[in-house]
């Protein structure tokens, strides 16, 4: 015979507590004041009953679902790449800090959007949302500014008074990694692009453009090739350069990724790196420290971004700040074999 077993309630807790059922409330919550030796007295007991709270009966109770929506692109082995997993690893990070969940939810940028936006928030499971490299031209982010929504971007630069937002120095590490390759003695220097649209993408670009301006660099449009941040098209395209009747002596990849499928085809054609073709990336992935040659690259703080993301639409739901936030963190040169 099988018996159900009855739930422990906030009541059987105070009981065997002795104290007031608002008083475990704030221990739950983490909101007010409580005595330490009796904070742990009461979870103590919260543990040896095994209490379980009732998520539906606090959202209703608080308004609040305690989930948030992490939008992503739809995109084959999204979940491959270490940028994706750093960056869910430091909004995770303040979510169980703050006792929330995630829930992820991809949308295309490369289709109309129109209404999904509002149906995430219509459907009253959410709280906020973080927006994962959208493009820079999505139109559909008015939805969330309309409803008055709690929304921060994250590799996304607009300076915006109703969009937060929390990226690298695109630019200015781009600008770092022509100079770096100038002072190996390199004067062709070419660019993978990543994909267009994307606002980092497009800061990536305009650095390259503009520390080849400040050097006195030739800029050619021969010289650039469109990778989409992606490691096989990358490879695929490298092609394009090798076949120039001008042949660059390095190559800066807006990404690791596209940089580690540019070194493949170089080794592939026997094109020495650096001897022949000096390399850089950008992100300082992990495979980039053990591939050979090893990859430089310019280092972006990709779970920070995360986490200050996370931590910045916190502070929006909560409305300890209602300005909008724009940050754009520092990255550094990572020097290793590939220059």
């Amino acid at each position: 015979m099988n018996v159900t077993k009855k739930a422990v309630t906030l009541d059987d807790i105070s009981k065997k507590a002795e104290v007031s059922k608002m008083t475990v409330s704030r221990v739950l919550t983490g909101k007010g004041q409580v005595a330490p030796k009796t904070k742990e007295k009461i979870n103590k007991i919260i543990k040896e009953l095994g209490y379980q709270p009732n998520l539906l009966a606090r959202s209703l109770s608080s308004k609040k679902t305690s989930i948030i929506g992490v939008v992503l692109s739809k995109r084959e082995h999204m979940f491959m790449f270490d940028y994706t997993t750093k960056v869910l690893s430091g909004i995770m990070d303040v979510a169980i800090d703050n006792d929330y969940q995630l829930m992820l939810c991809p949308i295309s940028t490369d289709k109309d959007t129109k209404g999904e936006y509002e149906r995430l928030v219509r459907s009253k499971m959410l709280d906020g949302v973080v927006l994962l490299k959208r493009k820079e031209s999505d139109p559909y982010i008015s939805e969330l500014i309309d409803l008055n929504f709690p929304f921060v971007m994250l590799n996304y630069k607009k300076f915006s008074d109703t969009i937060s937002f929390v990226d690298s120095e695109n630019f200015h590490g781009a600008q770092i990694a022509v100079e770096h390759l100038y002072s190996k003695g390199h004067r062709k220097i070419a660019f993978v692009r990543g994909r267009i649209g994307e606002t980092n993408s497009n800061d990536r670009f305009l650095g390259y453009q503009g520390a080849l301006s400040d050097l006195g660099l030739d800029f050619k449009e021969d010289w650039v090739i469109n990778g989409e941040f992606d490691q096989e098209v990358a490879y695929r395209e490298c092609d394009k350069l090798l076949d120039l009747e001008d042949v660059p002596t390095a190559i800066f990849c807006a990404d690791d990724n596209m940089a580690l499928g540019v070194m493949k085809r170089l080794n592939e054609m026997n094109v020495r790196i650096p001897e022949d073709m000096a390399i850089v990336g950008f992100d300082d992935i992990q495979f980039g420290s053990i591939s050979s040659p090893t990859l430089t690259t310019i280092r972006q703080p990709i779970y920070e971004i995360g986490r200050r993301g996370m931590e910045v639409l916190m502070s929006l739901i909560n409305d300890e700040d209602t300005s909008a936030v724009h940050e754009l963190l520092p990255v550094e040169l990572i020097k290793r074999e590939s220059t």
